[in-house]
This record gives C-alpha cells, sequence and structure tokens, in this order.
C-alpha cells in the first residue's frame, strides 16, 4: 500500500514539473520577455569591441527588428521608419568605453500574435573623463508582432528620466 502511495506522489510530482518547465519555457510572456533580454544584450556594446565584433553584433539586430518597425522618440525626437534606418542608428551609436543595455520593470500585455511590453530602458556607460559610471533610463513602450519569433514593430521613447530622479510611470492604453 504505501507503494501506491509513492507512485501517486511520483506522477504528480512529475506533472507538476513538466507543468512548470512548460510554463517558464513556453509561456509567451516569458518568450516575449527573454527575446527584450535578448535584444538589450544585442544592444549593449562592449568596451573596446573590435569592427568585426561590431559588425557580427549589428547582423544579430536585424533579427529582432520587422521590416516595417518604427521608432519614435519622445514628443520632438526623430522618427525612424524602417529597420534599415534603426540599424543605421544603431551602428552610428559608439559609446567610447562601451555601455550595457538592460530592459526593467518589464510589464508586458499579450493579444494573439500581438505583444505590447512596457519597459524602463537602463543605459549603464562609463564617462570618458571621470570614468564615473553614468546610468541613463527611459520610459518606453514597444509593441510586438509574432512571425517565425516575436519582433520588434514599434517602439515609443518616452520623456527623458536622469539617473537619480524617479521616473514617471508609464501611461497605459
Amino acid at each position: 500500500m504505501s507503494s501506491n502511495g509513492s507512485k501517486y506522489v511520483t506522477v504528480v510530482f512529475a506533472l507538476l514539473v513538466a507543468y512548470f518547465s512548460y510554463q517558464w519555457w513556453f509561456n509567451q510572456n516569458r518568450v516575449v520577455k527573454r527575446r527584450l533580454g535578448e535584444l538589450a544584450a544585442t544592444l549593449s556594446v562592449p568596451p573596446g569591441e573590435a569592427d568585426l565584433d561590431r559588425l557580427a553584433r549589428l547582423s544579430r539586430l536585424r533579427q529582432y527588428l520587422a521590416d516595417d518597425v518604427r521608432v519614435t522618440n519622445g514628443r520632438s525626437g526623430p522618427e525612424l521608419s524602417s529597420r534599415e534606418a534603426v540599424m543605421a542608428a544603431a551602428a552610428s551609436w559608439k559609446p567610447g568605453r562601451g555601455a550595457d543595455v538592460d530592459f526593467v520593470d518589464t510589464d508586458v500585455k499579450l493579444e494573439a500574435d500581438t505583444a505590447r511590453a512596457y519597459v524602463t530602458a537602463e543605459v549603464t556607460s562609463r564617462d570618458p573623463q571621470t570614468d564615473e559610471e553614468r546610468r541613463d533610463s527611459r520610459e518606453a513602450v514597444v509593441s510586438l508582432v509574432k512571425r517565425d519569433a516575436w519582433v520588434v514593430s514599434a517602439v515609443e521613447l518616452r520623456d527623458h528620466a536622469t539617473a537619480g530622479e524617479p521616473a514617471p510611470p508609464p501611461s497605459r492604453p
């Protein structure tokens, strides 16, 4: 009888492990957050990056962007309206001592094959003159569509928030 109880406990435990593993790997909220983390890692610039490494990193960026991606920068900033324009902007960004991009406070809303992520984009870099760490953050709304994988279709950067000042919460529709 004790053997039957052990079998039931084992089966229930195996089902729980399978369920949570499935939720961890295949839950679309987590997939989108993982994809955004990969995008942030691709946007990060290591210090002293060689030209060949830079080209490889920028070519990986292409797989995260839809062909018709649109990026708006606040109320008065420039608008980028194609993958090539975004790629050119990323290629022109050359922080001398590297920069680390991270998306924090990510909140994802899913609808069928579209997602909207409300994130705080943080860029950490070193001041070239004082060698002190600088942190710049901006609120952003990132829209994604599911093709073969989740790709960014639009980014709306909100007004600038500086380090030390709390960023205003994003307005959500």
